[in-house]
C-alpha cells in the first residue's frame, strides 16, 4: 500500500489540475486589471503636466506624444473594461465549454497586459519628460 501512496497523490494531482474550471485565470485577470485601475489618476494628471509643459518647450512635437500615448493608455483601459463587462458574464458563469472559457480568459488576459503595460510605460516616460 505505500508503494502506491506516492502514485495516488499524484493522480489526485493530476486530477485536479484537469478540472480547473478557469477560476485562477478569471483572478489572474481581474489582478492584472487591479493592478494598474488606480494608476488612472495619475495617467490623467501627468497628462495635464505633459501639455501644461509643451508652451515654451525646445520638443513639444515629442510632448505632444507623450499626451497621446497617456491618453491611449486610458482609452484602452475603457475599451478593455467596457468589453470585459459586456462580454464575460457566460465565461465566468460557466455558460460555455471549458476550450471557448480558456480561450476567451487567456486572450483577455493577453489584452489587460497590454493594457497594463501600455498604463505604466506611458507613466514613466511622462515622468522621465517632466524631469527636464
Amino acid at each position: 500500500m505505500k508503494k502506491f501512496l506516492p502514485l495516488l497523490v499524484l493522480f489526485l494531482a493530476f486530477a485536479c489540475a484537469k478540472k480547473d474550471n478557469g477560476d485562477a485565470l478569471v483572478n489572474e485577470v481581474l489582478n492584472i486589471h487591479d493592478e494598474v485601475m488606480p494608476k488612472m489618476g495619475e495617467l490623467m494628471s501627468l497628462r495635464k503636466k505633459v501639455l501644461d509643459k509643451v508652451e515654451g518647450s525646445s520638443s513639444p512635437d515629442e510632448l505632444r506624444d507623450i499626451a497621446l500615448r497617456l491618453e491611449e493608455a486610458q482609452k484602452g483601459m475603457m475599451l478593455w473594461m467596457n468589453d470585459w463587462s459586456k462580454n464575460s458574464a457566460p465565461f465566468v458563469k460557466n455558460e460555455t465549454t471549458q476550450e471557448e472559457k480558456m480561450g476567451y480568459l487567456n486572450a483577455e488576459k493577453e489584452r489587460v497586459t497590454k493594457v497594463k503595460d501600455d498604463i505604466n510605460n506611458s507613466i514613466a516616460e511622462a515622468k522621465e519628460a517632466l524631469k527636464n
